[in-house]
């Protein structure tokens, strides 16, 4: 653009710096990333021009967005017409362009000033005293402008300048916020598909295997060992479809999502048994269950069974070798108890904060030889708070490490089936060990 008279060497150096800036294609990239430009106005950022123009009795103030094209006014108090109605400058009107290197326009007397005084828009725009601060995102890219302008001289003080520079950085957090949910979403969506599509693909050669492991075994049952390797291979598939479920589950629970449950009346006691039994196949002689006998609930049979594979898994993973693992089951009232502890090291108390967030691993767990996805534990949060309980733990070196799950003893989520009749309860029974 054409100033009206000559620049001095200082004032011409910052005009080319900043025109190479304006078309920037990263920086044209983050103001599309921020969703803003040409958009309503929006109460989030009036307030702010308002609270400026209040706070520092300033007729003017404006929150810009300055592209390569034009500067746009998402935000204003006492915007004159007809920009106020058109919310828009072309970009060789612009005077906030030549903040796009990051440096402040802060003047007390613009037509005294050697840069601002042949600015075409300073006299038109009634420009005396101005502050323009630059919207600077974390990337470094200069987004736009909040300024604030007065028709007459004056000087700032440090105090009006603190305020715009605090106001600043509440637009550039407001966007910046914005910026995160978006990626957030997109983030969720491309996971959510990723996932769908990777358990959809596994699936399907593993139904694949399922079939031709059967067919195996009825032509060629009669064969010395082929039916345990029958049943090796098909406890394998098994197992990989369960950790295909798991994963799915956990993307649930990572986006804010229940898990799904089939409720059913079950024994959790029954429940456990089963499980620890084909647990033991590899940790034997490690648990040893306590209870008082059948623990009647209206739930998930397998949400709760994989409650206790996922938490004595970890416990025999991740203690002390050799230990006995602690399986307790109680009721109290009208909740039931599951507690699953062992000893060993401790976790630390930061690590306890972030245990259940998916795909989360302790430094411990990270450090040892076994392998995980981080699931585990997110899925027991998740399943326990689908039936409308809840999971805690607490550890250290002297008691041992203990997760313990509350669960009502009929399920209550709002996105189950309608309520069923519960079943009699006998009287609850002191707990008793009886399997090891």
């Amino acid at each position: 653009m054409k100033f009206l008279g000559e620049l001095d060497e200082s004032s011409l150096g910052r005009t080319q710096r900043c025109n190479r800036r304006l078309t920037d294609p990263n920086r044209l990239q983050a103001i599309r990333d921020t969703g803003l430009m040409d958009t309503p106005r929006e109460e989030a950022f009036d307030r702010l021009a308002r609270l400026a123009a209040e706070i520092l009795k300033v007729p003017l103030t404006i929150i810009s967005l300055v592209d390569a094209e034009k500067q746009f006014f998402k935000a204003d108090f006492g915007l004159p017409s007809p920009f106020r109605e058109t919310r828009e400058l072309p970009i060789d009107a612009s005077l906030c362009r030549y903040t796009l290197e990051g440096e402040s326009i802060i003047s007390s007397n613009a037509p005294a000033d050697p840069f601002l005084k042949f600015h075409p828009s300073t006299g038109p725009w009634g420009i005396v005293a101005i502050i323009v601060l630059p919207l600077i995102n974390p990337e470094g890219h200069v987004l736009g402008t909040f300024c604030c302008i007065e028709p007459k001289v004056r000087e700032w003080t440090q105090h009006e300048l603190t305020v715009m520079r605090e106001m600043t950085a509440s637009i550039m957090t407001e966007i910046n916020l914005r910026n995160q949910i978006t990626k957030l979403k997109t983030e969720q969506n491309l996971r959510d598909t990723f996932v769908a599509a990777l358990t959809h693909d596994l699936r399907t050669p593993l139904t694949a295997s399922k079939l031709g492991v059967q067919l195996l075994a009825r032509r060629h049952g009669e064969l010395p060992g082929v039916q345990a390797a029958v049943a090796r291979v098909t406890q394998s598939l098994d197992r990989a479809e369960r950790m295909i479920q798991d994963l799915l589950d956990a993307s649930q629970v990572q986006a804010g999502k229940r898990v799904s449950l089939k409720v059913s009346e079950c024994d959790f006691h029954a429940i456990a048994v089963q499980a620890l039994e084909e647990l033991s196949a590899v940790y034997p002689e490690r648990f040893v269950l306590k209870a008082g006998g059948p623990l009647n609930l209206v739930a998930d049979p397998i949400g709760l069974r994989r409650i206790i594979e996922n938490l004595a898994s970890n416990a025999a993973k991740y203690g002390a070798p050799g230990t006995p693992i602690e399986v307790v089951l109680s009721r109290s009232g009208e909740h039931a108890t599951l507690q699953v502890i062992n000893q060993g090291n401790p976790i630390a108390g930061d690590e306890l904060l972030n245990i259940f967030e998916p795909f989360h691993r302790s430094r411990s767990a990270t450090e040892s030889a076994q392998k995980g996805w981080g699931l585990g534990l997110p899925l027991v949060r998740g399943f326990a708070e689908a039936h409308g309980g809840k999971v805690t733990v607490t550890s250290s070196a002297e008691a041992g490490t203990c997760f313990t799950i509350t669960l009502p003893l009929q399920a209550t989520s709002p996105e189950l089936f309608p309520a069923r009749a519960r079943p009699e309860h006998g009287k609850e029974e002191k707990p008793t060990g009886f399997l090891s």
